[in-house]
């Protein structure tokens, strides 16, 4: 399951972030790393984006990029 698969006001914890490069460089900056609690506030019209929030955090994510970080309930 992956963050994109959760409905609105769900919160999962992230198991891992199938990512490299400067992408994952900048989620572990923001704190979005493995082991932390994500819930998602809201999609974008046409389901093209999402909006999470982690550790006081509030971040817009493009769906390839959410399609790559794994959450359990």
């Amino acid at each position: 399951m992956n963050v994109f698969d959760l409905k609105m006001g769900e919160i999962a914890k992230i198991k891992r972030i199938d990512l490299t490069g400067s992408v994952l460089e900048r989620l572990t900056a923001l704190g979005i790393k493995a082991g932390e609690q994500v819930e998602v506030l809201s999609y974008s019209l046409f389901k093209s984006s999402v909006l999470v929030s982690c550790n006081a955090v509030r971040l817009g994510i493009r769906k390839p990029i959410a399609l790559k970080i794994e959450v359990e309930r």
